[in-house]
């Protein structure tokens, strides 16, 4: 855990779902100021919605939003993160090979088994009315592509993950197993892109990213399973790649029982590669240390007071307000990660009828 003063305290359950409402806050006033930026350039510049550079620019900002963003409120709030970036968590072991080419083997094989369900996916959006060019960035220059590369391949992965694998996936372990802290912290990152073309492929790798942190005990695999399969994502794109794998498509798309076989062949394959990559290829970690609760903040003499009964030891009333602390921000936490969740649902709605009308 880093440890960066006594004076801090960590982000706990509460704590970690106010800042995931935070984070979803700063990204829809940088998108609403990227819509207010391009409707005043529309004039001087034909087509801005869909222009490369224009876009790209953005999502560099959007994450240089985010990360302004994560450091004055853990700064502001003061708190500290109860999880590691580079080295082990529990007992401080650097750098080794698997932490470096394990996250990038599992990024591959999830491509490989995730491309046709997703594939499959995007027909059934083109059937509701879903253009098969939405979400896509026209990547036509040098610069474009250099900015997507930035944002998508480096930036995203560090801020993102910082965000969902690393506050809110740790503060929600503090209330729920593993699985689903998982499942939850994987929902609030797909959902947060509000691109009904990606949800499919999107929470398998916030599915994938999380156990990742949880079994390697810090962060930086995940980043940089982030940051391959987001590179991945973008080779794909690349002519010869594209029209090779287009050819695949329509000859799957023909021929309807090899299409259900291999596509289920393959899901099942690299669920099972990836289940063993997870569980074993990090190695044998230490065991966990108990996490820092609001156990271990003294609680204030008045709310001991008013917790108290007659013949109670000063423990015993400490330990009710504690109950007591630990019930409301129970609560508060859960409301305000449904806030967050219903906000970026509805903006995901609003986009979806938005490409189909236009």
């Amino acid at each position: 855990m880093l440890k960066n003063s006594k004076n801090l305290s960590a982000y706990d359950y509460g704590d970690a779902c106010t800042f995931y409402l935070g984070a979803i806050i700063v990204t829809l006033i940088s998108q609403a100021v990227a819509g207010i930026v391009a409707s005043a350039l529309s004039g001087a510049v034909p087509d801005i919605a869909s222009n490369g550079d224009f876009n790209t620019a953005f999502m560099i900002v959007i994450q240089l939003a985010n990360a302004a963003f994560i450091y004055f409120y853990t700064k502001i709030k003061r708190k500290k993160f109860d999880f590691t970036f580079v080295r082990r968590d529990g007992d401080g072991k650097g750098i080794t090979p698997a932490v470096i080419i394990v996250p990038i083997v599992a990024a591959v094989v999830l491509m490989v088994g995730m491309y046709l369900p997703t594939v499959w996916y995007g027909y059934f959006t083109r059937v509701i009315g879903v253009p098969k060019s939405a979400g896509e960035i026209e990547l036509s220059s040098v610069s474009s592509i250099v900015m997507i590369i930035i944002a998508s391949v480096a930036l995203a992965p560090c801020m993102e993950e910082t965000i969902y694998r690393g506050v809110l996936l740790h503060g929600m372990r503090r209330e729920k197993t593993e699985v689903k802290a998982v499942m939850f912290s994987a929902l609030a990152f797909t959902i947060m892109h509000m691109n009904v073309v990606q949800v499919v492929f999107q929470f398998a790798l916030g599915v994938l990213s999380g156990f990742v942190a949880l079994k390697s005990k810090r962060l930086l695999p995940s980043v940089i399973l982030h940051a391959t399969a987001n590179g991945l994502a973008l080779l794909i794109q690349l002519p010869a790649i594209a029209a090779w794998l287009l050819s695949c498509e329509l000859w799957l798309t023909g021929h309807v029982a090899a299409a259900v076989f291999i596509t289920l062949g393959l899901f099942v394959a690299a669920g099972g590669a990836l289940y063993f990559i997870v569980k074993y290829a990090f190695g044998r970690a230490p065991e966990e240390a108990e996490r820092q609760t609001v156990a271990e903040v003294e609680p204030a003499a008045k709310e001991i007071e008013e917790a108290a009964q007659e013949g109670e030891t000063d423990d015993e009333k400490a330990n009710k307000v504690v109950e007591v602390r630990k019930a409301a921000g129970r609560s508060d936490g859960t409301f305000k990660y449904f806030i967050g969740i219903g906000i970026c649902a509805v903006m995901l709605i609003v986009n979806l009828v938005t490409v189909i009308v236009s």
